[in-house]
């Protein structure tokens, strides 16, 4: 229970320092209600930023390359004197792909960290349980998991003070699948499988939603369990009903290398898309090797979306962004090609932030979150979003470029054509 009103409490101590506390009690006083001034934007104070993610556990992929990309945007921005002359501090919290820790993170972030906005989860799940936690300290929060409505958030939730980061990435994979392989190819039997995660299990509901438009009928669905080490059983069942292509609904990392080995032990050449993070030599080898990846088809790099993607005026700000991206992350020490690959959904989430400080010219939470509720704005990386947000939808999306690829025999990753949408 909030003791003063507003939730002025939490911010005692923050980011604008300790002294002279009865004037930081009534500026938080101030913020907590909504004013329109400015929170410490006349001082040169660190924007503290609690990040949030799992660096164990079954989403530690997730949230070690979340992490990447939002270091890349702090040191792109600190280099050019942070946002609104705040230098950006990161603070990380492992989650440990646990809702319940991730939940109890979010109110130290507020009450002992005193940050002053916070970036994260990663994964559905752990997003769940910490949003209502951050709405409820009226702390502005910027979750990195995918997908927003139906992910197990209350509706009240959804239109609160924490946004998503990110699209559902599922949704984008299975659509970029449809559009760029089964429409063109005229496929017309296929299978899904999906995790037994609220964002995973979402894919085949999806699925079976395109198959009237595009003439294909989903035969077989299957799910599997985070962590799960032997996924045979399912394998067998989506086979039994001899599908054309297999859609991918799992976790990234080692839930989809144990599933992609369980299916290419029983079947060679079936195609399955679309494999999120897997276009890096390192996931590649996990697999084992290009012959096993064959007719594996792939999100694509950052490198690729500059490819393949239209250089129309509608896409160019996607491009430019991505553009970006990339130099910050060669700037930032982490030029290599997996890492450039990975660290789009932090770079994302931090250019969000920044937009909405800089159109609120406030760093104060209420300031901050109207600017959120409504945000036009395009971000890159290796799936380019079209963000369009309104206080009733804050998960707008207009549109998703994104490019495609296969391994070749020597390794290399050749990309698709686009076919437009």
């Amino acid at each position: 229970m909030d003791v003063f009103p507003c939730n002025a409490e939490r911010r005692l101590g923050r980011s604008l320092g300790f002294a002279a506390a009865g004037a930081i009690l009534v500026g938080g006083l101030v913020a907590g209600c909504g004013s329109t001034a400015s929170s410490g934007s006349s001082s040169h104070s660190p924007l503290v930023i609690c990040e949030i993610v799992a660096t164990s556990g079954p989403f530690a992929q997730l949230g070690t390359n979340d992490e990447l990309g939002a270091v890349a945007w702090a040191d792109n921005v600190n280099k050019t004197g942070g946002v609104l002359g705040h230098k950006v501090k990161l603070v990380p919290e492992n989650d440990a792909s646990d809702p319940a820790t991730a939940a109890a993170l979010v109110r130290k972030c507020v009450t002992q960290v005193h940050a002053n906005f916070i970036f994260g989860p990663e994964e559905t799940a752990t997003v769940a349980a910490a949003v209502p936690i951050a709405n409820n300290l009226h702390e502005v929060t910027i979750s990195m998991g995918s997908g927003w409505a139906g992910q197990g958030i209350s509706t009240a939730n959804l239109h609160s003070y924490s946004f998503p980061g990110v699209g559902n990435v599922f949704f984008a994979d299975d659509l970029a699948t449809v559009t760029q392989l089964i429409a063109p190819r005229h496929y017309t039997r296929v299978a899904v499988i999906e995790d037994n995660a609220p964002g995973g299990l979402g894919n085949t509901q999806y699925m079976q939603g395109l198959a009237s438009k595009y003439h294909y009928q989903v035969v077989a669905s299957q799910i599997t369990n985070p962590g799960a080490t032997d996924d045979t059983p399912q394998v067998l069942n989506l086979l039994k009903a001899k599908p054309q292509i297999i859609v991918l609904g799992l976790i990234p990392g080692p839930d989809t290398i144990t599933f992609l080995k369980a299916v290419r032990a029983q079947n060679p050449t079936i195609p399955i898309s679309e494999c999120s993070g897997c276009a890096n030599s390192t996931f590649v080898n996990a697999v084992g090797g290009p012959t096993a990846m064959k007719d594996v088809y792939m999100i694509g790099t950052p490198e690729n979306v500059l490819s393949v993607i239209p250089n129309t005026a509608a896409n160019a700000p996607a491009l430019s962004d991505t553009r970006n991206y990339i130099a910050a992350m060669k700037a930032a020490g982490m030029g290599s090609l997996t890492q450039i690959d990975e660290g789009g959904i932090g770079w994302g989430t931090g250019r969000e932030l920044a937009a909405a400080i800089e159109s609120a010219k406030s760093i104060a939470p209420n300031d901050v979150k109207n600017a959120l509720e409504h945000q036009t704005i395009v971000t890159g990386g290796i799936q380019c979003y079209f963000w369009k947000r309104t206080p009733s939808n804050y998960d707008n999306i207009t549109n998703i470029e994104s490019a495609v690829v296969t391994v070749a025999a020597d390794g290399t990753f050749t990309v698709l054509p686009h076919v437009g949408t």
